[in-house]
Formats: structure tokens, sequence, C-alpha cells
């Protein structure tokens, strides 16, 4: 074991001491811990996902009815898109153009709008 590892494994002996409940064995406060370290994990992926479907929000502007359908469709859609069990894997502009389908079978003479330019860069 390196050196970053033993530092590592005394950081979570230090931090699982610290977290012990009352009348909690060191196996149980082990699998408490863990199953809090994965919470955490998985809201840190969960914000960092929304991070970036907000920053992609930035380039399909607000608007009327089907423009706002739009984002909200869009967020819900590639949210999905990035979770790690989806297949097969879509680009942002895969998706965009995947809600503007939907949206065009309601809205057939609406023109959506967002930013090309950064969409055709996102493949």
């Amino acid at each position: 074991m390196n050196e970053k590892e033993k530092k590592a494994q005394q950081d979570f002996a230090k931090k699982l001491k610290k977290n012990r409940r009352a009348n909690e064995t060191r196996e149980q406060a082990k699998g408490n811990f863990v199953e809090h370290m994965i919470d955490v994990a998985t809201l840190d992926k969960s914000k960092k996902m929304q991070e970036k479907v907000n920053e992609e929000l930035k380039h399909i502007p607000k608007g009327a009815g089907p423009q706002n359908e739009l984002r909200l469709l869009y967020n819900a859609c590639r949210r999905h898109s990035l979770g790690k069990k989806v297949m097969p894997k879509q680009t942002a502009k895969e998706v965009l153009e995947g809600c503007i389908s939907r949206l065009k079978d309601d809205y057939p003479d609406f023109q959506f709008l967002y930013d090309e330019n950064f969409f055709n860069k996102r493949g």
C-alpha cells in the first residue's frame, strides 16, 4: 500500500470514528458511513449533471409557450440521456433534435430557437 492509499485509509477511519453512533458496532458504522458516502457521491453527480444541462439551456432561449415547452422537455430528456445506464448515449444536439421533433407534432409551424453553433460543436 502506497502513502496515498494509507492516508486515504486513515482519513476514512477518522471519519468513521467521528460519525459512529452510540451503541453502533464498528461494522454497522462502516456500512452506514459507506452508504452515506455513496449518497453524497450520487448527489454530487446529479448536481454536476444539472449544472451541465443548465449551461446548455443558456443556448435555448426562453420564449412563448412552445419555446418554453422545448426548454422543459430538453431539461428532462437531457438529464435522462446523461444517466449511466442509458444506451445508446446521445449528444446534446441529438437530444435537442429529438425534442424539437416531438414538439413539431403539436406545433408544426412554430420556429424553435436555439444556438446552432453551440449545438453543432457538441455533436
